[in-house]
Formats: structure tokens, sequence, C-alpha cells
């Protein structure tokens, strides 16, 4: 299969996929991921690097210290992971994409995930979701939220089991700021590598409420979705295909959960993100960290220095 540059495909905006990273653990949440990503990898010409990674908790050296060796144990772990991902670029190989590097870390996943996506200088990193339940995220919370806010670049989390990739329609979160911009040029350049793949623009207002549909007229309302249609116009001929437009009034992360309902198809949900902090995250939240604690479909996350916004 000849394999053209997006670059050259797509123009300046684009955005070009050398590398991706996956994070893989041998799960099935983690071989869903392993799918859409060799997929991605295929389709674009890019490399695929994985990574996996262990470590003993605490409890556990403390208590096995008085009876194996200093090495045996790390050993043992480190030989398992190799062995993983040995399978791992089995199943990628078999899927028909090139695997560029296999990493295996002895620190917290999450950890390694940012260290090899900075060593490999990946364009986008790849991850499974196992569900949990609300007080158990809220205790240890996940590694896929980690990963999307300490990694800054791209990151897709495939959930949603079986049938969950490729998506039937990508939908982006858009409130005309840079990285909405950025994830928005990012989701249509995914996008132009599926035939016939519908992408939308959804721009939520949480300031306005139904009742504030008296006080616009319909000139008004021209005037809040123009940029949205002009912006959308911009994305055309990155993503090869008109893009659609909606403007819905209520909290961005529920205009877009609400989707799922809305169109039971399978859905890739990508929205951009800000660097707030620990604190101030906790404090405000953001839509990227709502859509992660709320939602079941895939999710891709874009930070706003991801790609080119004018």
């Amino acid at each position: 299969m000849q394999v053209i540059s997006l670059d050259e495909k797509l123009g300046q905006h684009s955005v070009r996929l050398r590398n991706i990273l996956l994070a893989t653990d041998g799960s099935p949440a983690a071989h869903l991921a392993l799918g859409a990503a060799a997929d991605l990898a295929r389709r674009s010409g890019a490399s695929l690097h994985l990574v996996t990674a262990y470590e003993f908790a605490p409890a556990s050296v403390l208590a096995y210290a008085p009876y194996i060796g200093p090495n045996s144990a790390w050993d043992s772990f480190e030989a398992d992971a190799r062995r993983l991902l040995d399978d791992e670029q089995d199943r990628v190989v078999a899927l028909g994409a090139t695997v560029g590097s296999l990493h295996v870390a002895r620190e917290p996943a999450f950890t390694a995930v940012m260290d090899v996506a900075e060593m490999v200088e990946a364009d986008l990193v790849v991850l499974g979701s196992r569900e949990l339940n609300g007080l158990k995220r809220l205790v240890v919370g996940s590694v896929s939220e980690h990963v999307v806010h300490s990694v800054h670049r791209p990151v897709l989390i495939v959930r949603g089991g079986e049938g969950s990739w490729p998506p039937a329609r990508v939908i982006v979160g858009f409130d005309n700021t840079r990285g909405a911009k950025c994830a928005a040029r990012f989701a249509a350049t995914i996008t132009h590598l599926y035939k016939d793949l519908p992408i939308e623009l959804v721009e939520a207002d949480a300031e306005l409420s139904v009742a504030a549909d008296r006080f616009l007229g319909r000139d008004d309302e021209n005037i809040e979705s123009e940029h949205l249609l002009e912006f959308a116009r911009s994305l055309d001929p990155i993503a090869g295909r008109v893009v659609e437009t909606a403007v819905v009034v209520g909290d961005p992360a529920d205009a877009l959960n609400a989707t799922e309902s809305q169109r039971p198809d399978t859905k890739l949900i990508v929205v951009g993100s800000r660097d707030l902090g620990t604190v101030r995250r906790f404090l405000l939240s953001s839509v990227s960290t709502k859509l992660l604690h709320s939602g079941h479909t895939a999710l891709l996350v874009v930070p706003e220095h991801a790609t080119p916004a004018s």
C-alpha cells in the first residue's frame, strides 16, 4: 500500500502522524486500544511504539523481602513484561501496522507513558480504559486521567467495548478558543483517514438558557454561529468532506455526553484541553475531566499546543 504523508495531502494546518504510542497491560481494554492504534498507524503510515510498566506496591516489597533475593522478583516481572510486549507486537503486525520500538518500565504506568512519549516524540498516545465506579475512581484515580493531564500530547482513550473502533461519527466540542481549534484540526486529520466518516463541530453555550431565546433575534443567532460556520469551512479541506455544525445550550460536557443517547452509533468525542494545574483543575474541573469521569465512548483529548491555530 502506497503511503502519502498527511502533510502532502492535507496542507499546513493538518497533523502528521509519524509516531503513535500505545500503552498496554495485556488486558481486554488494552487489546481494544491496540486495535485502534494499529488501525490508525496502518492508515497513516505511522510507526507504532509499545510501552508497558510494572512496579511492586510498597506493602508487597516489605512482605516478600525476607524470602526473595534482591533481584529475582524484579527479573521475573521484567521477563513477564517483555513476553507481554512480544505478544502485543505479534498482534500489531498481524493487523498490518509497523512496530517502531518496545519499552518496558519499572515505574508507575502514567510516568512510563509520559517518559516514553517524550522519547519517541509521540504525535498521539493511545490507551484503553477500564470502567471504575465513582468512589473507586475518586479514591485511586485512573491511569488515563493521569496521562491526559501530564503527557501534554494528544491522548486517545478507547472505551465502549467491542465495535467501539472505528467510530461511526466524530463529534468535536468547540468554543472558538485556540485549544478547540487545535482539537478540531486533529479530529479532521483523523477523519480524513476514514472514508465517509461524518464529523461535526458542536458548540455549547453554558451561559445562555432556553429562556434567553425570547431576547435573541434571528440576526443575533446568526452572529452567534457565524464563527462556528467559518471555522468549519476551513476544516473541509483537511477532513476531505463537509464538516457539520450544531449549536446547543447548556454545559459543554453534558451536551457532548448527550450525543451518546441521541445517536446510538459508536462515536469519537474530541475536545481540547488547557493546563489548569492540579489544584485549579480540582476546584474548577474541565470539560475533558468531566468526560473522562462520565463518558463511555472513545475520547480524544488534544492539548492546545498540539497543532497550529490561526
